[in-house]
């Protein structure tokens, strides 16, 4: 990267039950998140959070704003209910509403037309991983290798991941449409990210820089002689970061458990033996488990620390980000 990414907000929602923290949203919010499906909901949430926490001024203006939405399933629940009514009630039972939010996309169409975001409006997939692949893509937006002449630039990104989970979705999992060793959550985890310079120019709180990242692909994850994939991305995340692997002072996992093998021989191959992460526990939030733990990387540990975000996901995607903690050089 040829200079750091600004973490100047984030925000994330994982509601205990059906009913949404909704108390501190303006009226204009709620009133659309009370229309939409719970993808969209989330999501409305946990922008509005972010939005909030970064301030955007008149330097940033909202059409060069761009969303980026990492989720692994998307759209599932209201597909399913989608499908439920139709086999029950035929065409007439098919929802025009419901049939709008089919598409994974809408959620990050919802963020953008509530907010105002007219830039690049993005959603993409890669399994659980899909929230720390959509920081990758989103810092790659606002630090392009090869800038083009005749293309706006964008100026700020919100991103992350976004899951939503029922019955429905828990149904196809037991019949072994994906391998879930936790129990899995409802929820939404959003940054804002700015180029580091222009963020200091207007003056705003940095909560911490994202300094490398990389996404790859585990052709084989579960077998007993993986981790090249994920061991490649960590490397290219600190090749890019420009931090030596030595500087880095702690690693954070999104310790889904049959990936635990070869996430420790990647890891192992990079930084040997003092290679000891720390795991996110129950409940797996999927696509916002990668935004979430970068958001706690930047918070909790003491200002400029390195931390090392893994994520991985036994559908084969991986990604890898070096974050330092505050304003720091």
């Amino acid at each position: 990267m040829s200079a750091p990414i600004a973490i100047t907000g984030g925000h994330t929602v994982q509601p205990a039950g059906a009913a949404l923290p909704m108390e501190d949203v303006a009226a204009s919010v709620r009133e659309r998140i009370a229309r939409v499906e719970r993808l969209s909901a989330l999501s409305l949430l946990a922008a509005a959070g972010a939005l909030d926490a970064a301030r955007l001024d008149d330097r940033v203006p909202h059409e060069r704003v761009g969303v980026v939405l990492g989720t692994a399933f998307g759209c599932f629940l209201t597909n399913a209910e989608y499908e439920r009514r139709f086999a029950a009630g035929g065409v007439p039972a098919a929802s025009p509403r419901l049939f709008a939010a089919t598409v994974s996309n809408a959620a990050a169409g919802e963020v953008a037309i509530a907010f105002g975001l007219a830039g690049p409006g993005i959603t993409l997939t890669a399994g659980a991983a899909s929230g720390t692949v959509a920081l990758s893509h989103a810092v790659n937006a606002l630090d392009p290798v090869q800038p083009r002449a005749d293309v706006t630039p964008v100026l700020a990104v919100l991103a992350g991941g976004v899951d939503a989970v029922d019955a429905a979705l828990s149904a196809w999992i037991d019949a072994g449409g994906f391998v879930a060793e936790r129990p899995l959550a409802c929820a939404a985890s959003l940054l804002v990210l700015e180029p580091l310079a222009a963020a200091r120019r207007r003056g705003a709180a940095i909560r911490g820089t994202i300094l490398g990242c990389a996404v790859g692909f585990e052709p084989a994850p579960l077998v007993p002689h993986a981790g090249a994939g994920l061991g490649a991305a960590i490397a290219r995340a600190i090749e890019r970061s420009g931090v030596p692997a030595a500087a880095i002072e702690g690693i954070v996992s999104s310790g889904r458990p049959a990936l635990r093998g070869g996430e420790e021989r990647a890891l192992a191959a990079v930084f040997g033996d003092r290679a000891t992460p720390s795991r996110a526990d129950a409940p797996d939030v999927l696509a916002a488990a990668g935004p979430r733990a970068v958001l706690d990387a930047v918070a909790t540990p003491p200002a400029g620390t390195v931390t090392l975000v893994v994520d991985a996901c036994t559908s084969g995607h991986v990604a890898a980000m070096v974050v330092r903690s505050g304003a720091g050089e």
